[in-house]
């Protein structure tokens, strides 16, 4: 029996984010971002999706450019060193999608309440400053067991779909990632699905000597796309950098030419001709 979940990017898309989804994306800021995905959504026209990420950075700003998003829950949405998130801060000022405010805390524990299946967890981090008053969904409450402790309730976080790129995976749905992990392993473990795009595929016996063994178990996973430098212009560790170049082209271009020259495009290698072919191969490999 073949339990293979290889699917390619589009079939993927296609098959597992539905309009007015809450989508989770990988990663963090600048660093192994599931770009070639966020490429295909705006291709297939998803509309009405909330955003979860950790730090947000290009990835948010693609798909809210794209007309994807309605709603972004991150503690942080920015272009880093290039900047603050153009299309994005526009749609806040514009009133044309929603932000739940989020810390690291509430969107770590929001997750990991969804994974322990409660309705919230405790945290303390957050008393004292202005959350309660742009969220109507958390609440201060006194410890139940008599210790007089404030906490906030923090509620849990239900991914529909979580998107995540990996240096490798195998072809059953097992995902390994060098380096730091972030949330991504929990977004994987509780979305109620989950698509891995990886770098490389490799046999499953070879990701039980890889550092971090299998941080995305196979029981969780819907699809695996292989799709190398997917993360671009974002980096993968150890494989490559992010490209500085790409983004600050980015930023300068009109919205439409971007669209039409880097992600209106056949396939996968086309792209990557587009933004520079070997060139920017060899610039970015570590």
């Amino acid at each position: 029996m073949n339990n293979s979940k290889l699917m390619t990017i589009d079939e993927a898309i296609s098959t597992y984010v539905q309009d007015g989804d809450l989508v989770g994306i990988g990663g963090l800021s600048f660093w192994r971002k599931p770009i070639s995905a966020c490429r295909e959504i705006i291709r297939q026209g998803k509309k009405n999706l909330s955003l979860c990420t950790f730090v947000g950075g290009i990835e948010v700003d693609l798909l809210i450019a794209g007309g994807c998003i309605s709603e972004v829950r991150s503690c942080f949405v920015g272009m880093e060193i290039f900047g603050m998130a153009p299309h994005y801060r526009k749609a806040v000022e514009a009133g044309a999608i929603h932000v739940s405010e989020e810390s690291e805390a509430t969107i770590a524990l929001g997750l990991r309440a969804s994974y322990l299946k409660v309705p919230f967890m405790p945290l303390k981090g957050i008393i004292g400053t202005d959350m309660a008053k742009v969220r109507n969904d958390i609440k201060q409450i006194e410890d139940p067991l008599g210790s007089e402790t404030q906490v906030m309730a923090v509620p849990k976080i239900d991914l529909d779909v979580a998107i995540i790129h990996v240096p490798y995976a195998d072809e059953f749905g097992n995902g390994n990632i060098a380096g730091a992990v972030w949330m991504d392993a929990d977004m994987g473990k509780t979305a109620k699905k989950t698509i891995i795009t990886c770098e490389k595929l490799v046999e499953t016996e070879d990701i039980r000597y890889l550092q971090g063994k299998a941080q995305l178990p196979m029981q969780t996973t819907s699809a695996v796309v292989k799709i190398p430098f997917g993360a671009h212009p974002t980096s993968c560790y150890r494989k490559y950098t992010f490209d500085a170049l790409h983004i600050q082209e980015y930023l300068k271009m009109d919205f439409s030419e971007y669209k039409k020259k880097f992600i209106d495009v056949n396939s996968h290698a086309k792209y990557l001709d587009n933004a520079g072919g070997a060139q920017m191969i060899l610039n970015i490999l570590l």
